[in-house]
């Protein structure tokens, strides 16, 4: 087989992947879409193995992230630099697929899932270069029975079955003429068997009665930016309290803004008189976010003077709590490496980030205790699990995601809340500042989502109002976090570590 033909496998692999993914939705095709770049391994030297990699993540990342281009300020150099990165993972699978083919062809319908699980395991946790965005696992966020493995093996679980099956697709295209039952097959069909009635029995089940928290949740569809005129900030503010007016009507025991829903810190007297006026005529306590301490400071410590935070305002108008965002967006909040490496003015302006979080703050309103993950930090399942094993029995979700335009990015991320849901087993009140804000039950169902009369859940205002469960017990993941995840990885390596001592002997 040439090249060329392999090459154009891996570059349609990444169409396939892309199109499963949101916005396109087409779910069934994360079923097939890896198996022409499996069988196009099956037949590659390790150094086209790599090449192969490379392409399909060029081509999955240009397919499913072409929307970022919206953003301001964001340059067509730093997307290639993005996409670079992002396929150098996949370089790396497919270099360590073909090398592991050569002496384990036998036993690739385990070896290939457990290196694509530790391509994704690698890709969502390296450094600043962590990216934990659009795993195949997110293309099945609405498919239930298939996500509730994600209570015991976080998104890798459901990316590992959805790989074994591409391999197995894979080995019976390359062995038509010779289709016999094989061990493969029955490996297959017996993960994706037991995956599915896990998840049937798991969507059967009825969770234990307890409490719930009525949670009023506040779309303005209103954005900031640096330097708005006091007039304009009380105009910004005023668009929310209508809408909080609106809410507080049907007597809910907290009320959300999303994050950046304040036009500057709430330290600013009239912001936080504001604030404190609105949560007192609501009768409820009211969750914020904006900047904490005074952003117009001097940097100190090479460090600007405000953090990425969220407040707990209480119905008396007090400041009962503040949680500062702790993993912080790289080159936009912080510098990766500051003062170890001076990055170039083409890759990023910023010279100092904000202040860092430094503890998973908890918040308690009657019986619930939320956390409040800021915008990129619910990405990253590790990180939002710590709340829920830190006491939480219920998760606020807020994010500003104004910037993405009306693209497929929201709905992305919203596809990874769901899987958050799932994994600890916790309903998450989602609250952004232009959509999609919505109610996810524990069982990763979007229940409902702020949307006008024709459906349109982006750039709309309104309210959500509902009573909210909370969490009775903890998940195997919640305990211990990505322990699947680390086992396949290590698995993997040992597989590779196999093949390299057969090469010798």
């Amino acid at each position: 087989m040439s090249r060329l033909v392999l090459i154009a496998a891996a570059a349609g692999s990444g169409v396939l992947v892309a199109l499963s993914l949101p916005a396109y939705c087409h779910h069934w095709l994360a079923w097939i879409a890896l198996v022409p770049l499996f069988y196009g391994l099956r037949r590659a030297p390790v150094p086209v193995g790599a090449l192969l990699g490379l392409v399909f993540g060029a081509v999955l990342g240009a397919a499913s992230f072409l929307w970022v281009m919206v953003i301001p300020d964001l340059k067509a150099q730093h997307f290639a630099l993005m996409i670079a990165v992002f396929s150098a993972y996949y370089a790396a699978f497919g270099a360590l697929y073909a090398f592991a083919k050569r002496r384990l062809h036998g036993w690739l319908i385990l070896v290939a899932p457990a290196l694509w699980v530790a391509a994704e395991y690698a890709r969502g946790n390296f450094f600043f270069l962590a990216y934990p965005w659009n795993f195949i696992a997110h293309s099945q966020h609405e498919n239930l029975a298939l996500i509730q493995i994600a209570d015991i093996t976080g998104a890798y679980g459901v990316s590992f079955v959805l790989a074994m099956v591409n391999q197995f697709i894979a080995e019976l295209i390359d062995r038509a003429r010779a289709l016999r039952w094989r061990a493969d097959a029955l490996a297959a069909a017996s993960v994706v068997a037991a995956t599915f009635i896990y998840g049937w029995h798991a969507l059967s089940a009825q969770p234990p009665r307890g409490p719930s928290l009525r949670v009023a949740v506040v779309q303005a569809n209103v954005t900031t930016r640096n330097g708005m005129s006091v007039p304009e900030q009380m105009r910004h503010l005023g668009a929310y309290e209508e809408l909080t007016r609106v809410a507080a009507a049907e007597k809910p025991e907290l009320i959300v803004w999303p994050s950046s829903s304040l036009p500057g810190p709430i330290s600013y007297w009239m912001i936080g008189l504001m604030v404190s006026d609105i949560a007192g005529h609501a009768g409820a306590p009211l969750l914020v976010g904006g900047a904490g301490g005074d952003k117009f400071a001097p940097a100190r410590d090479g460090k600007r003077p405000y953090s990425n935070s969220e407040f707990l305002v209480s119905a008396a108008g007090r400041l009962e709590g503040q949680y500062n965002k702790v993993r912080l967006t790289p080159f936009n909040e912080e510098v990766p490496l500051q003062g170890s490496l001076h990055w170039p003015s083409w890759i990023t302006r910023v010279e100092s980030g904000f202040v860092r979080g430094d503890s998973y703050t908890v918040f308690h309103v009657g019986e619930a205790r939320f956390g409040t993950p800021i915008c990129w930090e619910n990405a990253f399942p590790d990180l939002f699990r710590r709340f829920v094993a830190g006491g939480a029995n219920l998760m606020v979700s807020v994010t500003n995601e104004a910037v993405f335009g009306a693209s497929s990015g929201p709905y992305q991320t919203l596809a990874m809340s769901a899987f958050r849901a799932v994994e600890n087993r916790v309903a998450i009140v989602r609250a952004a500042t232009t959509g999609v804000s919505a109610y996810i039950d524990a069982k990763g169902r979007i229940v409902e989502r702020v949307a006008d009369a024709a459906g349109q859940d982006l750039y709309v205002r309104g309210v959500l109002v509902r009573d909210v469960p909370l969490a009775q017990e903890t998940t195997f993941y919640t305990r211990y976090g990505d322990l699947f995840a680390i086992a396949v990885s290590v698995a993997a390596l040992f597989a590779l570590g196999l093949a390299a001592w057969k090469e010798r002997v």
